[in-house]
């Protein structure tokens, strides 16, 4: 395997991806990068696999081509892929109620409320309304249940989309449950990545301990959160403090009870080379014709669920955000080139793990150290213009 020892990049790249292991290097020189991975799969081969770094600077272990990291919100988007696969199957329906399922959610006048609703954060239940400590996110059944109890959002600030970091996660989970009967996380190891030979799953168990990077907080992560994590606002303080997604202290998110419990919308792990290969499977489908079989989801389905259904800025913290009807986090503003449709889900700290169907390419770049997002970070944004730049080089993804 290429090692470049100045920069501590391992792997390899295929011609014409060269940029790619040069941006990912300034990672590492110019943009504060700790340990890290970037892979980007096309026609189902890795044409992008580098990885470099510090993966746990407590045990001193660098970063491999198997190491794990947690992604944050990017659980939503292998999230929002379970959920469809049932939906595939005709075991759920997305504009059905929640409570046709589940039926304590209808509860407090919640009866009307569908999955495609919670899925695109147009649901108004953004959190658990009920006091939480840290301990109790890794109970995802008490959770559905405070949930199912509680009335919805009145707040006028809910209208349209109102994001929150768990609830979602803990809807779906619970609906998984009842229509399936596994729970989610098992659910998705027997049905996606147990077939398809991926090395992702919601939480990790003690014997992979070894293999998940330690994550930390770079200078100036916490500071951009500070107004939600001190408001006083009655709103603010349901979603964004109860408990704080990011505590002061790092390890709560390193310790054995947070990575061993499953935390749907938050604590997926997965190598970068594992969700490359996912979201290039889902790039595939979404590009084949109709009348194909799928690897994992349809065409039909697929075309719905990366389909832009809300578009909104959310009104409580003033970010733009869209998503499409099955619930992947869409580009706020589409745009010719190979990424220009990219769909998934973008994660606190600056992974990016997405499809790119014009191209059918998967792309992951996933990381330790979590930093501001916006002009702070320009980690995922480089590699991601870096990866179109080569694709359009060898006039990959054009459309017409």
């Amino acid at each position: 395997m290429p090692i470049d020892q100045a920069t501590r990049i391992h792997g390899h790249v295929a011609p014409g991806f060269e940029g790619v292991r040069e941006e990912f290097a300034r990672n590492f020189s110019e943009r504060d990068e700790q340990g890290a991975a970037v892979a980007v799969t096309l026609g189902g081969e890795l044409v992008v696999d580098l990885c470099g770094g510090t993966a746990d600077p407590t045990r001193g272990t660098g970063w491999d081509g198997d190491t794990r990291q947690m992604i944050f919100s990017g659980s939503k988007g292998i999230l929002a892929t379970a959920l469809l696969l049932l939906v595939d199957r005709g075991v759920v329906d997305l504009d059905v109620p929640v409570s046709h399922y589940w039926p304590e959610f209808a509860a407090r006048g919640k009866a009307g409320v569908t999955l495609r609703e919670v899925v695109t954060f147009t649901a108004r239940m953004p959190a658990v309304a009920a006091p939480l400590a840290q301990a109790d996110l890794g109970d995802p059944e008490k959770m559905a249940e405070l949930l199912a109890g509680q009335e919805q959002e009145a707040d006028p600030r809910a209208e349209g989309i109102l994001y929150g970091p768990y609830a979602t996660g803990w809807i779906v989970a619970e609906v998984v449950r009842r229509v399936d009967g596994r729970r989610l996380d098992r659910f998705f190891a027997e049905e996606i990545a147990g077939p398809l030979g991926l090395d992702i799953s919601f939480g990790v168990s003690p014997d992979q301990e070894h293999l998940v990077a330690r994550t930390e907080y770079g200078v100036g992560f916490r500071d951009q959160f500070a107004g939600y994590f001190t408001s006083e606002d009655p709103l603010t303080q349901r979603i964004w403090q109860n408990p704080i997604p990011f505590p002061e202290d790092e390890e709560t998110w390193n310790r054995p009870d947070r990575r061993f419990t499953l935390i749907p919308a938050a604590n997926v792990f997965g190598s970068a080379r594992a969700f490359a290969r996912f979201y290039g499977i889902l790039a595939a489908d979404a590009a084949r014709p109709a009348d194909d079989t799928p690897v994992l989801l349809s065409r039909r389905l697929l075309d719905e669920a990366r389909a832009p259904r809300v578009s909104k800025v959310d009104q409580l913290i003033g970010v733009p955000m869209v998503y499409g009807g099955g619930g992947y986090r869409l580009r706020t503003n589409p745009r010719p080139g190979v990424d220009g449709d990219s769909f998934g889900h973008d994660g606190a700290g600056g992974s990016a793990n997405q499809a790119w169907p014009r191209a059918a390419a998967g792309v992951s770049y996933v990381m330790n150290r979590l930093i501001a997002l916006g002009p702070d970070d320009k980690r995922a944004s480089s590699l991601v213009k870096a990866v179109a730049a080569s694709m359009a080089g060898l006039g990959l993804g054009r459309e017409g």
